[in-house]
């Protein structure tokens, strides 16, 4: 009786251990599905996910212009024919000051190389500046890198303490006045910009009619 009922206890066990063990390989069978369906959904490794890394690059900032007004003086300048073309105004300001005071301004006129200025009054407080390029004035992007272009001298001349940049761009020379605007930006300066339509004068005035329509960014 002993014998038998030792052999009967063997076989339960013999067969409780196939049941533990067809289970749990049924489990694994079941998990490596998993991982194997989950790694056709994502591609990424199961080590990659384990260290943390992250599912996707940080985002970009954007950086968006926002007008404000500035008290700072201004450098009048246009980006046309892809061509960058400062407008020195130094030769302008000693002829105005050269001419005798008047009641009311009369309009004056400076003629320069590649460049004409005009200066006349709209009304007792409204002036306006427009200015005439001729079409081969100013500089490529490879001359304005020089040293002694008039791009680098402006630059020197006037810093970003104290001078903001405006710009007439042409629909043709964007691109060139976006690289323009990113160095400025390099160099802590506030750039203004409108667009240059064909066929119609750069010209800005102060007061009420010009000082609010020529922000810088």
């Amino acid at each position: 009786m002993r014998r038998a009922g030792k052999e009967i206890g063997q076989f339960i066990n013999l067969d409780s251990l196939v049941d533990i063990v067809t289970n749990n390989v049924g489990i694994l069978v079941i998990v490596a599905a998993f991982m194997a369906l989950f790694a056709l959904i994502d591609p990424r490794s199961a080590s990659e996910a384990v260290v943390g890394t992250p599912l996707q690059p940080p985002p970009k900032k954007l950086l968006v212009p926002w007008s404000h007004p500035t008290h700072k003086n201004r450098v009048y300048a246009a980006v046309m024919e892809n061509r960058v073309r400062v407008f020195d105004l130094r030769k302008f300001y000693l002829e105005l000051a050269e001419r005798n005071p008047a009641l009311r301004p009369q309009p004056v006129t400076v003629e320069q190389k590649g460049l004409k200025i005009r200066f006349f009054p709209v009304t007792n407080q409204v002036y306006c500046l427009e200015f005439t390029p001729r079409p081969a004035y100013g500089e490529d992007w490879l001359s304005a890198q020089r040293v002694d272009s008039a791009w680098q001298q402006a630059l020197r001349s006037y810093g970003p303490e104290k001078y903001v940049y405006f710009f007439w761009v042409s629909g043709d020379s964007f691109e060139l006045f976006r690289d323009l605007r990113g160095s400025l930006w390099d160099r802590n300066y506030e750039v203004g910009w409108k667009p240059a339509r064909k066929d119609a004068p750069l010209e800005v005035c102060n007061g009420f009619e010009g000082s609010t329509a020529f922000s810088p960014q």
